[in-house]
């Protein structure tokens, strides 16, 4: 970043929306045009999000606008993998400290915002299953990954499910800079969850940290400087994907994460706190974006360390399933809904809209 240039909470963040790592669902999604309207936009004083649904309301009253096609394909998966999305969803999304729906917004041009939304919250049921998945695989020692992998799986995913929720928050209430230090720190602990299952021995270490300096040295010698990426990537050329520093994908993870690490520190170039946009349901799209893409690449990447994550996760969801009384939910739900996810990348990247720069503020 120059020093004349003002750090923008709407600068692009969005890589190439197609990538060549692994087959990806070839159905188009198609976003739904809204027609236009006689109803006047979202007033200023209007409470963002609108009315809240009842707790047995269809979530899609919480997504107005989205496309049908999307909600559609999505439910379908759902259904193909004999699970019950409208109940999982209330119990994920729905009981979250915070939640509020979607903001109706009438002069909204597409359905894309309202889209990510969508997707971004179903990686947030996706977190909790996998949380209590592992606690699960910790406690009945499951076999496939060692109980180190378990207990620091379970660790992250339950920083993650809260920094999650608190981006979520952020997002629909026109918050951008600490949206961005939030999927920062989301992108790290993305690199740090691919690590423990890649390295055991590192799992090991990470979860013989007992005090804050040793957690602090920990992650300042194996995870901070891109340490972990590093280890991740020569993982993955091992079968045959490259992100060597030399890619295009390395070049735009960094100026990513670049972008949203100088949000962490402040800025005297822009002194405008941001307004609420009538125009658009997010005021910066783009932190959610990369937040859902991570937790999309977590999903993928975790399939190509042995043993797959997937099916790891499919014997601990068996564990926690004959639990007595079964008080645990989401567990169960870890393995299949690991596979939806994969078969959404491709909606994520059709939902990215035209990467065009936005007037957010004036350089100096």
């Amino acid at each position: 970043m120059h020093a004349n240039e003002t750090l923008s909470p709407c600068r692009p963040l969005r890589g190439p929306k197609r990538t060549n790592l692994w087959p990806l669902w070839q159905e188009p999604v198609y976003h739904y045009q809204k027609k236009p309207s006689s109803c006047s936009p979202m007033k200023e004083d209007d409470p963002i999000g609108g009315i809240v649904p009842l707790d047995y309301a269809p979530p899609e009253l919480s997504y107005p606008g989205i496309s049908p096609q999307l909600l559609a394909r999505v439910k379908q998966l759902w259904s193909v993998g004999g699970l019950d999305f409208d109940r999982h969803w209330r119990a994920g999304i729905r009981s979250l400290p915070g939640f509020r729906a979607v903001p109706r917004v009438e002069t909204s041009a597409n359905s894309t915002e309202v889209d990510l939304v969508f997707l971004f919250d179903q990686c947030i049921i996706w977190v909790r299953a996998i949380h209590e998945a592992a606690n699960c695989g910790f406690t009945h020692q499951v076999a496939g990954l060692i109980p180190a992998q378990w207990h620091g799986l379970a660790a992250l995913s339950a920083r993650l499910t809260e920094q999650l929720t608190a981006l979520r928050l952020l997002a629909l209430t026109d918050l951008p800079m600490p949206a961005m230090q939030i999927a920062r720190s989301i992108s790290e602990d993305v690199d740090m969850a691919l690590v423990l299952l890649i390295r055991r021995k590192l799992a090991q270490r990470f979860t013989d940290c007992r005090t804050v300096e040793e957690a602090n040295e920990f992650w300042r010698r194996y995870i901070a400087g891109g340490r972990a990426f590093r280890t991740i990537s020569e993982k993955l050329y091992a079968v045959g994907i490259d992100h060597s520093a030399d890619t295009d994908y390395a070049r735009w993870r960094k100026t990513v994460l670049a972008t949203l690490g100088a949000a962490v520190h402040s800025n005297a170039l822009n002194t405008r706190v941001p307004a609420r946009q009538h125009g658009n349901v997010l005021l910066n799209d783009d932190s959610l974006h990369f937040a859902t893409f991570r937790i999309h690449e977590l999903c993928a990447f975790a399939q190509l360390v042995e043993p797959k994550l997937t099916e790891t996760l499919e014997v601990a969801g068996l564990a926690a399933a004959k639990v007595e009384p079964p008080a645990i939910e989401f567990a169960p739900l870890a393995a299949p809904l690991n596979s939806i996810l994969v078969n959404q990348i491709q909606s994520l990247a059709t939902s990215a809209p035209p990467v065009a720069p936005r007037q957010a503020g004036k350089r100096s």
